[in-house]
């Protein structure tokens, strides 16, 4: 169960299951052996070296996380029945995490507080099987889902799709827009120069991380490439330079995930405080600036916990919609809020034939323990999805979603994903944009025709974060798109990267956000449409320096050395990866 917390590497995912083999008093009465010969059994450093990552994110699972996988559930449905309480399951879990020296001291004694609320609220309501829970959480090679709940379809209105028609270059000389789209920013209030950068847990260079070890350097005062988040020195810098340039945007996205990874220890109340902090910051430095967010996974507490609606009381998640609902009034009207206090998720129209739909894809997130009990269209977002889409097929009317996570990541649930693929090309004349994040690194993805999956009809542009975590530069993008007039596509044009040279900002002092590369420049492409995304795909695979400098690009210029063999060609195939858990889409790669 814990290896669904992608964002946290290796010592985390292993941590929090042991944490939660909470083998209670009475469980040890009667079961004396199997726990302990079952846990010695199982080999985690080989499961951790097996994991196969995506900026942090766990992408593939190693059959011995599987096997974990099933043991846990069994030991907490057994649990369960015999009426542990949680006081038992703290006690006893924590216990086992500091004699398996699983994690230090800090972070065994505050993660399982963290999480014990989550896991028994679905855990009390979980009739899935360990077999049924893993398939969904690990994907069908760990075990067989439960059907429908796994592999539901969403149902289209009964229309035509219209004839598709190949995008036209704007007249030269039409109105264009400009879209700034920021992502993953992950403030650390915590963070602090000279500290501890290697400290042996999930989020480092923070207050109580103490001194560095003597053979390494302490924490950069602009930020640190180490597994530590952004300072707030680094993101008032941001802002600050934003401001300075803002009449070359008249927009902005933001597309989730302000909190800091240190998931073992957070309230709601800290959350909250992240959330008006930046809302603020875009208030005093960018006042006049439309904005349009998009929830991350790590806006809950805990982390990935967004409950679907039929969760009330303490456990829903009423607390932050509610809070958002407010924070994002200052640029929001008012006909938004019944969806965003009911899912977080919403749509907007800021000019005459352009919506923004901005999607909760917590709702696909297989970190989302909640989802274990019913994954069928929580909250019902789909359909109202498809009901928006088909508002504005009906009156010629484009339109841009926003999300956090991208649908074609590994961490979006199976059946999910694919419906949005579904949906993604009957609208794809009335999708013009996708914008996402949660990669941290700069990616993107082509949809294609769900008939031979050959034809090309979307992009999912993912820019890359504002945070280091991990080996990366801080970075923004800026998109521009045909703009507001009578006819106009709405299509991306063309998009210019920035980014900050962490090495140099701590060398000299003098933080400099600065061009890193232009679309259409680096890569020679003559227009940004689906089929030109796909192409690019195809002429990397053939010429190597092309596909290098796109691999420089993916970490913000932090990593230099090539990517080669397997890695070449799992990158490749992510981009073509518009859909999770589809190795057929990567056949002729």
């Amino acid at each position: 169960m814990a290896l669904v917390l992608l964002h946290l590497g290796i010592s985390l995912s292993v941590s929090l299951f042991l944490l939660m083999v909470s083998s209670a008093p009475l469980f040890f009465k009667q079961h004396p052996g199997s726990l302990i010969s079952n846990l010695a059994s199982l080999d985690f450093k080989k499961a951790a070296e097996e994991r196969e990552y995506e900026c942090g994110a766990i992408t593939k699972f190693s059959a011995i996380d599987c096997d974990i996988c099933k043991l846990f559930v069994n030991i907490l449905q057994l649990l369960i029945k015999q009426g542990s309480t949680q006081e038992d399951v703290v006690k006893v879990s924590t216990a086992i995490c500091k004699n398996f020296k699983i994690e230090d001291k800090r972070v065994c004694e505050s993660i399982t507080i963290e999480f014990k609320d989550e896991l028994f609220g679905v855990a009390e309501r979980l009739v899935l099987t360990p077999n049924e829970v893993c398939g969904i959480i690990l994907g069908d090679t760990c075990g067989t889902p439960y059907d429908p709940a796994s592999m539901w379809n969403v149902t289209l209105p009964n229309v035509p799709k219209p004839p598709v028609k190949p995008p036209i270059p704007p007249k030269e000389g039409s109105p264009r827009l400009r879209v700034l789209h920021l992502t993953d920013i992950h403030l650390d209030q915590k963070y602090i120069q000279g500290s501890n950068a290697v400290c042996g847990e999930p989020l480092c260079c923070r207050v109580d991380d103490g001194p560095p070890a003597p053979d390494q350097d302490g924490a950069g005062k602009w930020g640190d490439y180490r597994g530590c988040d952004t300072p707030y020195i680094l993101l008032d810098s941001l802002f600050t330079h934003l401001k300075s340039i803002q009449d070359q945007f008249d927009y902005i996205v933001f597309t989730g995930d302000l909190p800091p990874h240190n998931v073992w220890n957070q309230s709601r109340e800290d959350q909250l405080g992240v959330l008006h902090i930046v809302a603020e910051m875009f208030l005093t430095h960018l006042p006049g600036k439309m904005v349009f967010h998009a929830l991350g996974n790590h806006e809950s507490a805990p982390v990935n916990s967004f409950p679907p609606p039929f969760i009330t009381g303490n456990q829903s998640e009423t607390w932050l919609y509610s809070a958002l609902a407010v924070t994002w009034d200052y640029w929001l009207p008012e006909s938004t809020f019944s969806t965003i206090l009911k899912g977080g998720f919403y749509s907007v129209r800021p000019f005459p034939g352009l919506k923004i739909i901005s999607l909760n894809m917590n709702f696909c997130n297989n970190g989302n323990w909640w989802l274990l009990i019913n994954t069928t269209d929580p909250a019902g977002q789909l359909e109202w999805f498809i009901y928006e889409l088909q508002e504005s097929e009906n009156i010629g009317e484009k339109v841009h979603v926003i999300g956090h996570i991208y649908p074609g990541s590994g961490s979006c649930i199976k059946a999910y994903s694919w419906n949005y693929y579904k949906i993604m090309n009957r609208y794809e004349s009335t999708i013009t944009g996708q914008f996402f994040g949660h990669s941290h690194a700069d990616l993107f993805e082509v949809m294609y025709d769900d008939v031979n999956f050959t034809r090309p009809t979307g992009v999912v542009y993912i820019p890359g974060s504002v945070t280091t975590y991990t080996d990366l530069n801080p970075g923004y993008r800026i998109y521009e798109i045909d703009g507001n007039y009578t006819g106009s596509s709405w299509q991306v044009l063309d998009f210019t990267n920035y980014y900050l040279n962490l090495t140099e900002t701590n060398q000299s002092g003098n933080p400099e956000w600065k061009m890193e590369y232009n679309a259409k420049t680096a890569y020679a492409m003559n227009h940004l449409y689906p089929e030109d995304w796909n192409d690019l795909i195809y002429r990397m695979k053939d010429d190597d320096d092309l596909f290098q400098e796109f691999y420089r690009h993916n970490s913000k210029s932090a990593v230099l050395t090539p990517c080669t063999g397997n890695c070449k060609k799992g990158l490749l195939c992510d981009l073509k990866t518009g859909r999770s858990h589809d190795p057929n889409l990567c056949n002729d790669l």
